[in-house]
């Protein structure tokens, strides 16, 4: 009867410290399934791994010097237990690492795509510039073209019609100044025979009528030599333009 209480107080030591055991196997089981669920659920870059993988170290080396200090008590199953969950963490560590060389590779693959990619078409825009470029300058060229020889057309056809009014004036001067010669010859005998009295027929404004003959003679043949100045300057420009 003396004994029982001191089993009963042995067996409650021994439940506590399995009950101790056991939650510290939970904790151990819930950080190492948060840690590697976080690290499976997430796509991480190189930047992100690291923190990552290093705190999860730290927490892990924690949990395992406390464990180390309770294993002096612990049992074959618990050392058994700790050992199972060690190389489950180890296996999926593994996995996760490999995953993310995997990701990493192929992510280097594809930047080496794009890279690729971009610089073909850096290429084929470039190109293209040139041909719009050269486009751009044949059609100014054509515009300034256009522009010139409308210009020219213009001005070579008032070139014509100022020729061909200026030429029409002349034959008309010129015959006038045929006319006028013969007339004032005319005037010029019948004045003398009118100064000299030797025909009755000669009238007597006749030496009248010779000087204004005379005078629009002189306004004729000045005419005529401004417009034969009028024509060479025409034909100058003509052969400027390069027409005929």
């Amino acid at each position: 009867m003396d004994n029982q209480p001191d089993d009963l107080d042995e067996d409650v030591v021994i439940i506590e410290q399995k009950d101790k055991k056991s939650y510290l196997y939970i904790a151990l089981a819930a950080v190492l399934g948060v840690a590697v669920g976080g690290l499976l659920g997430g796509s991480m870059s190189s930047q992100q791994w690291k923190p990552a993988y290093q705190e999860l170290e730290s927490r892990y080396h924690q949990l395992e010097e406390k464990m180390n200090e309770e294993r002096a008590a612990a049992t074959a199953e618990g050392e058994e237990k700790f050992r199972q969950l060690k190389a489950e963490f180890e296996k999926k560590l593994a996995e996760e690492k490999a995953g993310y060389a995997e990701k990493s590779d192929l992510f280097q693959e594809q930047m080496a795509a794009l890279k690729q990619e971009k610089e073909a078409l850096e290429t084929r825009l470039k190109t293209q510039v040139q041909q719009i470029n050269q486009v751009t300058e044949r059609n100014d060229k054509l515009n300034r073209q256009t522009g010139l020889q409308a210009s020219l057309f213009e001005r070579s056809r008032e070139l014509f019609q100022r020729e061909f009014k200026i030429k029409q004036s002349l034959e008309s001067l010129q015959k006038e100044q045929d006319e006028l010669i013969k007339k004032e010859k005319a005037l010029k005998k019948e004045c003398n025979d009118y100064l000299e009295g030797s025909s009755w027929d000669a009238r007597s404004d006749a030496c009248t009528q010779q000087d204004a003959t005379n005078e629009r003679l002189g306004k004729v043949r000045q005419l005529i030599r401004v417009h034969q100045m009028d024509l060479k300057q025409i034909q100058s420009i003509a052969d400027e333009l390069g027409v005929d």
